[in-house]
């Protein structure tokens, strides 16, 4: 059995103290085997909140792993942004924009769907870059079978069964299939604020499947009308269940 703390959206400098205070040793208090987060440690990309999100993953006493969300790189400075979009992130959070945990129940491999820009003005809604996607399917072929294989993402792959018109990552419909055919059964991403989960089949007589399951935002005062959340979820005779935690004001329940 593995234990995965899913967090995502935590947007430091944007946050609300108390319920990260709480979380932190909420989750220290209850180890996880890992701790993934999905994207958007920051609200700006600047320094001072890059130092804020690390010093929040330094106080994890358990291994984790995160993905860059589209708050991550920097608005501010274009040059920056087009040139080198992930250069605070590699130097403040982790060298590596699409990590991975491997061990003998999970796989966990990071798939980095932030957008630098594009002929369009929604950047935010990130998208998956075809070498992207390739360097992910390389990797699940070069990894051992029989693990519970999970892909973490920042935007989301499909929409809430409530709100169908939610605007989707790019590509992302492509890569489910590619995904379910490369052997994953579950994805971690966030950017909407809103915990939901939906599945994904490539067709009915095939039989494979992959569930999508997206966590609210952790610690921001950015709420879109849930609750801070993050998810529980427990891989066991591969097979992944799920437990979403709401913070109340008081505490995490």
């Amino acid at each position: 059995m593995r234990v995965i703390d899913h967090i995502s959206d935590l947007h430091f400098c944007r946050v609300d103290q108390r319920a990260a205070d709480a979380l932190l040793a909420r989750l220290n208090a209850d180890p996880a085997h890992l701790v993934v987060v999905s994207g958007d440690l920051t609200m700006r990309a600047r320094r001072r909140e890059y130092r804020a999100a690390r010093a929040f993953l330094d106080g994890l006493q358990m291994p984790w792993l995160a993905v860059p969300g589209n708050h991550d790189i920097t608005a501010y400075y274009p040059w920056e942004r087009f040139l080198d979009p992930f250069g605070r992130w590699q130097a403040m959070i982790a060298p590596d924009t699409e990590p991975m945990f491997e061990d003998e129940e999970i796989q966990v491999i990071g798939l980095n769907t932030v957008s630098r820009g594009g002929m369009h003005l929604q950047w935010e809604n990130g998208n998956i870059p075809r070498a992207g996607l390739l360097r992910v399917l390389r990797r699940l072929r070069r990894l051992p079978e029989g693990p519970f294989r999970i892909v973490v993402a920042h935007h989301p792959f499909l929409a809430p069964p409530e709100q169908p018109s939610t605007p989707l990552v790019g590509r992302g419909e492509r890569a489910l299939r590619d995904l379910v055919r490369g052997g994953v059964r579950l994805v971690l991403s966030g950017h909407l604020h809103v915990g939901f989960y939906n599945t994904h089949a490539i067709t009915a007589e095939e039989g494979d499947s992959l569930t999508v399951l997206q966590a609210g935002s952790a610690t921001s005062t950015r709420l879109r009308g849930e609750p801070n959340a993050y998810n529980r979820v427990t891989v066991e005779n591969r097979r992944a269940r799920w437990t979403a935690y709401h913070w109340d004001g008081e505490a995490w329940r």
